[in-house]
C-alpha cells in the first residue's frame, strides 16, 4: 500500500464527506445547547446536561455498532461507482479510506460537536441560569465508568479475571455488532440501514431460538440424571472465539464484495 496515495484517496473521502461530518458536528453541538436554551427559558434552577450527556453516550454507542452498515452508501448509482473506479489507488486503500471515513471521521466530528456545545451551555448556564453550571462532558464519563465498573464487578463476583469482561468485553460486543452491520452493509446497498435493522433483529430471533432449544435440551440432560460442569470462563472463551470468527468473516467478505463491484449490478439483488 502506497502511504502518498493512500492520503490523497483518503482527502478525497473527507472532501466528499464534508457534508456528513458538518451535520455529525452540528447535530451533537444541537444536543447539547439547545435543550439547555430552551431550560434556561423554562426552568432556570434545572438543568439538562446530565439527560442529554447519557443520550450522547448511547448515541454514540448506536453509530459505532450501525455505521458499519454505511460502508457502500457512496457507491449506489452507477455513476458513483464508475467515479469509484476511477481513482488511481488500490482497492485496499480505497476500502480502508472509506472505513475510516464511517468509523473515525464522523464519530470524531460529533465529539468534536458535543465538546463545543458542552462549553457554550456551560458558559450560558453560568451568564443566565439559577442552578449550577454543570458540565456534560462529566455525565457521558460517568456514564461509561458506572457501565465499565459494573462489568468488572461481575467479573470480579464470578471469580474471573477483569481482562476478560468489564470494558474489555463490552468493547468487543460492540465491535462485533459493527462488524455484522458491517456484513449487513455490503449484502443490502440500496437500504442497508433499514435491511441491516430488520435482518439483525431476524437474526438475533433465530439466536435465541436456538439457544433455547440447547439449554432446554441441557436441561432435560440434567433432569434425567445426568451430571453437567459448566465453567464460566468456558462461556467466555467461546463467546470470544465466536465473535472473533464473525469479525474476522465480516471483514473479509466486505472487502471481498467491494472488490467484485461492476457497474452495472445484478438488478435482482441489492433493491
Amino acid at each position: 500500500m502506497n502511504k502518498n496515495r493512500f492520503l490523497q484517496v483518503l482527502r478525497w473521502e473527507l472532501l466528499l464527506g464534508k457534508r456528513q461530518i458538518a451535520n455529525s458536528f452540528l447535530a451533537s453541538f444541537a444536543l447539547i445547547v439547545i435543550p439547555q436554551i430552551l431550560v434556561l427559558i423554562v426552568k432556570p434552577s434545572y438543568d439538562s446536561t446530565v439527560t442529554m450527556g447519557i443520550l450522547c453516550a448511547m448515541g454514540l454507542c448506536a453509530y459505532i455498532v450501525l455505521c458499519g452498515s454505511f460502508i457502500f452508501s457512496r457507491l449506489r448509482s452507477r455513476q458513483q461507482r464508475i467515479n469509484n473506479f476511477m481513482l488511481p489507488a488500490s482497492n485496499l486503500e480505497k476500502f480502508i479510506a472509506r472505513y475510516l471515513m464511517i468509523i473515525l471521521a464522523i464519530p470524531l466530528a460529533a465529539i468534536a460537536g458535543f465538546l463545543a456545545g458542552d462549553l457554550v451551555q456551560h458558559l450560558l448556564t453560568m451568564a443566565f441560569g439559577a442552578a449550577p453550571a454543570l458540565w456534560a462532558l462529566t455525565s457521558l464519563n460517568d456514564f461509561f465508568s458506572n457501565l465499565f465498573n459494573a462489568g468488572h464487578a461481575a467479573m470480579d463476583y464470578n471469580g474471573i479475571g477483569s481482562i476478560y469482561g468489564g470494558p474489555w468485553a463490552f468493547a468487543f460486543g460492540l465491535f462485533a455488532q459493527h462488524a455484522v452491520f458491517l456484513f449487513f452493509g455490503s449484502v443490502f446497498h440500496k437500504h442497508p440501514f433499514v435491511m441491516g435493522i430488520l435482518s439483525w433483529m431476524a437474526l438475533n430471533m433465530v439466536l435465541l431460538t436456538v439457544v433455547a432449544v440447547i439449554f432446554k435440551q441441557v436441561f432435560d440432560l440434567v433432569s434425567s440424571g445426568y451430571s453437567i460442569t459448566l465453567y464460566d470462563s468456558w462461556w467466555l472463551a467461546i463467546g470470544y472465539a465466536v465473535n472473533i470468527a464473525i469479525i474476522v468473516f465480516c471483514y473479509w467478505f466486505a472487502y471481498r464484495r467491494y472488490t467484485r463491484l461492476q457497474v452495472i449490478n445484478n438488478q435482482w439483488i441489492n433493491k
